[in-house]
């Protein structure tokens, strides 16, 4: 397809800033980036239609572990690794509430629920949840885990169950309309059904080829994580989730997020 004039100055000429993907990652850098430097050109570019990642198929969870999920990372990471990968995703999510607002992103505080199969597997949790919010507690000021009994009635699992009260659920496709809004409000341009295929540096200048179009930027910025070896020598290989939406459910009476055996099985209102 040529491209005239008009669309090559407006679109494809002196680009400052290129990035890969519109997911939460490529919007929020493109937030940023237009914050810090307001009149540099930011131009977004993302293969599908909507985001192609995770971004929006995700359950929506405002969370940063499960006592047996943290307990689990304990036995490869040091103490001081597990505070610091918790204190990072305790900050991004109050970022997120704080750029884009509790009501924008339906974010709801119900609580997280750990549930359990066996009586064994909750004593396991319970013999390391004491340290685990002494480890915690600089950053939240008071303890994340407790015990809580079957207020919900489960059957098929054990009476008790962990709760923890910092955590709470968000709609994940509010929140990425409320991405898009605010970078493009900022002068973000950003191009659908446009694929990367690859890229070269030649001094201080990138080359970009893509399905389109090729074209020059002083910086490309790569945020399409699980995605990222398709155009980076990374070992990342995108791992396949799988998320049920049942029917309305008629006076369900369950709110918050619940997780089974280390956060990997979960279920949550909507």
């Amino acid at each position: 397809m040529k491209y005239s004039y008009w669309e090559l100055k407006e679109w494809f000429t002196n680009i400052d800033f290129t990035i890969v993907g519109s997911g939460i990652v490529g919007l929020n850098c493109a937030l940023y980036l237009k914050k810090r430097y307001p009149k540099a050109t930011v131009l977004i570019l993302e293969k599908g239609m909507l985001p192609q990642g995770a971004s929006t198929k995700n359950a929506g969870f405002a969370c940063f572990g499960s006592l047996s999920e943290l307990i689990d990372d304990l036995k490869t990471h040091t103490p001081e690794e597990v505070y610091d990968l918790v204190d990072k995703r305790w900050n991004g999510l109050r970022l997120l509430r704080e750029n884009l607002g509790d009501k924008k992103i339906d974010f709801q505080q119900h609580k997280g629920f750990e549930l359990f199969d066996a009586k064994e597997v909750f004593e396991e949790c319970m013999s390391e949840k004491e340290s685990l919010n002494k480890l915690l507690k600089p950053m939240f000021k008071e303890d994340v885990f407790s015990v809580t009994e079957n207020l919900f009635n489960f059957q098929n699992s054990y009476k008790k169950y962990i709760s923890n009260k910092f955590e709470g659920q968000i709609d994940t496709g509010k929140m990425a309309l409320e991405l898009l809004y605010k970078v493009q409000k900022l002068g973000v341009k950003i191009l659908n059904n446009i694929s990367v295929e690859r890229f070269a540096e030649s001094g201080n200048r990138v080359t970009i080829e893509t399905n389109k179009i090729t074209f020059k930027t002083n910086k490309l910025w790569i945020a399409i994580n699980g995605f990222s070896n398709q155009l980076l020598e990374e070992k990342v290989e995108p791992a396949r989730a799988q998320v049920l939406i049942t029917k309305p459910i008629k006076n369900l009476h369950i709110r918050g997020t619940f997780h089974l055996d280390k956060g990997y099985y979960y279920f949550r209102n909507i």
